[in-house]
């Protein structure tokens, strides 16, 4: 179990910055490796081309994207950790002198088992999620919350990221501003959120 523990504690480990784009490149987002958004940098020449409301899908989309890079860095972590590490029997064995010391069977996960289980266990909350959300479409519950600058609302549903929106007036010349706002409103609406998780 050594070999677990070692594996997920290195996989959980905060390190790194992860940026996540939008399919044109108008939007960057960057988390650090809790997925704590530190950044978000905004194409000043996209004001030029279309409404700033119009800038939100794209927000929304790089923000996903870098969560994507920050769960993808965690489960690179992982693997290598478990690459490295020794196998626990092996471990085990090299303690003992004989063969009659060792235990006659002795069966331990291996990363393949225990991210079988995870997944199974992941789709199993996945199934539990979907039919939560069905019985909740007749009730949806959202929250906005809203940068300090009120450029930008987001909207939370289910504790996820549902939508982001920017108000109509954002001109062009205050694109870091807005990019200020979006920061500023994904960490509040992660905090309200760990925050209910934790009561």
């Amino acid at each position: 179990m050594r070999s677990l523990r070692h594996t997920v504690r290195a996989g959980t480990r905060v390190e790194g910055h992860h940026r996540g784009s939008d399919a044109h490149g108008v939007v960057s987002v960057v988390a650090d490796g809790a997925g704590q958004v530190e950044s978000v940098d905004i194409d000043r020449e996209w004001f030029a081309r279309t409404p700033a409301s119009s800038v939100g899908p794209a927000l929304l989309e790089a923000y996903q994207a870098a969560m994507v890079a920050v769960l993808d860095a965690v489960a690179e972590r992982m693997s290598a950790a478990e690459r490295e590490a020794p196998p626990p029997v092996a471990a085990e064995a090299a303690g003992r002198s004989s063969d009659a010391e060792r235990p006659a069977t002795l069966v331990a996960p291996s990363f393949a088992d225990v991210r079988a289980a995870l997944h199974d266990l992941e789709e199993r909350q996945y199934e539990r999620e979907r039919r939560r959300r069905l019985r909740q479409l007749d009730r949806p519950q959202a929250r906005v919350v809203h940068g300090p600058h009120r450029m930008v609302s987001v909207t939370v549903r289910g504790g996820d990221i549902a939508e982001i929106t920017v108000a109509n007036g954002v001109r062009r010349d205050r694109a870091a501003t807005l990019g200020e706002d979006v920061v500023l409103a994904l960490r509040a609406a992660r905090s309200q959120d760990d925050a209910t998780r934790s009561v």
